[in-house]
């Protein structure tokens, strides 16, 4: 069950967001050059995005563990991948604080400013924050999101006042970060230029470990079809009493590349792995109709958790720039067909 955070807390999280908005940091930083703080384990380092620099939209974006900095390069990496900006926003994990306009807060957000004391005027000045979880609509913090942003934040300030302070160079355009690590239980700290981790996405390949299921796929009868395989969020708000949040679900779809006939599309709830989902659907469609002939998707997150099925069939996966068929449903979608 959600729980809201005191307003107490909102005030704690406001000074931290402030003081960081009175440093400017998109002076300093682009939205690539990502700071890291490092508290315990080096797969739970917190990764900060600082949006502004373009000077169209102020924002530090947070990025927990190591999940979180893959959902950012997704993000960033998102056109070389040829995924939708859709699918790579709606499937981000992350704590956002934006300085932005009036308009773009929604009633609660513009009270809890109000009952703070706070008082803004003109554009980029309205401090408020966002919590996106992947398969719901960007919305309002929670308390437990609350006071990880918080101390996030503080951390945040902390490392920044080093950076400073140290006259700290990192050269961020070959793969590095500013890392600012905690040492023997936060009494003491060190900090300077690293290499990230990682510097592309890191996508798993989906392995069915059912040896029975292997050996039917291997024997099943082909048909002469070539289809076109895809994962499309939404874009629509579902507001239900069982989710804390308004959701985002996302459609496995299943269309003839021949025809453009939809073959089968499925909706996901939030918290589903869509990938397997997928996985499910075309093996529901194999069992039904035969192995097709080929099978078509246009990135390689689709491509790789498709791809021991294809194998165990003897159907070619092929990754294509566009799914025409898939592309028109979705047109008419738009259009209000649906």
């Amino acid at each position: 069950m959600r729980t809201e955070a005191t307003l107490e807390q909102w005030r704690r999280l406001y000074q931290a967001a402030t003081m960081l908005g009175e440093y400017k940091p998109w002076e300093k930083f682009w939205d690539m050059d990502l700071i890291g703080i490092q508290n315990g384990e080096e797969e739970d380092t917190v990764f900060f995005s600082i949006l502004g620099r373009g000077g169209d939209c102020y924002g530090i974006t947070v990025y927990e563990g190591y999940e979180g900095l893959n959902d950012f390069l997704m993000l960033t990496m998102h056109e070389d991948m040829n995924l939708s900006p859709e699918y790579a926003m709606y499937s981000q994990n992350n704590l956002t604080c934006y300085w932005g306009n009036r308009e773009e807060l929604t009633e609660k957000q513009r009270k809890t400013i109000k009952d703070l004391g706070y008082k803004y005027r003109g554009k980029n000045k309205w401090l408020y924050f966002l919590s996106f979880k992947t398969g719901y609509f960007p919305y309002n913090l929670d308390q437990e999101e609350v006071l990880r942003m918080t101390e996030h934040l503080e951390n945040l300030n902390l490392a920044l006042n080093c950076y400073d302070e140290a006259e700290v160079q990192v050269d961020f355009s070959k793969g590095n970060m500013f890392l600012f690590q905690f040492l023997d239980d936060k009494k003491a700290w060190s900090f300077g230029e690293a290499p990230l981790p990682f510097t592309a996405f890191q996508y798993g390949s989906l392995i069915i470990t059912d040896d029975e299921l292997l050996k039917e796929l291997a024997s099943v009868p082909r048909c002469n079809m070539t289809i076109e395989v895809d994962i499309i969020p939404l874009g629509a708000a579902v507001n239900d009493k069982k989710y804390e949040r308004p959701a985002n679900p996302s459609l496995c779809i299943l269309a003839d590349a021949k025809s453009g006939m939809m073959l089968h599309f499925e909706m996901n709830e939030p918290g589903e792995d869509v990938i397997a989902s997928m996985a499910e659907e075309l093996l529901g469609f194999i069992f039904e109709y035969g192995a097709p002939k080929e099978i078509r998707v246009t990135n390689v997150i689709l491509e790789a958790g498709l791809e021991q099925i294809s194998k165990a069939c003897g159907t070619k996966l092929r990754r294509v720039r566009r799914l025409p068929g898939i592309g028109e449903f979705l047109e008419e979608m738009k259009g209000g067909i649906l």
